[in-house]
Order: C-alpha cells, then structure tokens, then sequence
C-alpha cells in the first residue's frame, strides 16, 4: 500500500520521522525496540516519545 503525498501529514513527514528515528537508533540514541514501538503506535508522535522531537 503506497502513503498519500498530499494532505496534512503526507509520506514525506513520515519519511522524515522514520530517517530521523534510523540515524538515532545507529548513533546508539535510542534502542531500536523503542523506536519501532513509537512509530507502530503513532508516528506523528514518535519522535516526541523516545524523547528526540
């Protein structure tokens, strides 16, 4: 299933949260267990929960 890319929260901002997320669990910033649970349970809020947004 593809992500819209228009609206108020198109794939591109999700995009942005999951890069964001990728280089914070490569830099040992956050656990990947952690990002991946933020993310499933709501990405627009991801960043926000593991405490880098």
């Amino acid at each position: 299933m593809a992500e819209p890319r228009y609206g108020n929260k198109p794939a591109a901002s999700k995009d942005s949260v999951e890069n964001k997320l990728k280089v914070a669990v490569c830099n040992g910033t956050v656990k990947l267990a952690a990002a991946r649970s933020a993310i499933a349970t709501n990405w627009t809020t991801a960043l926000s929960k593991v405490g880098i947004g």
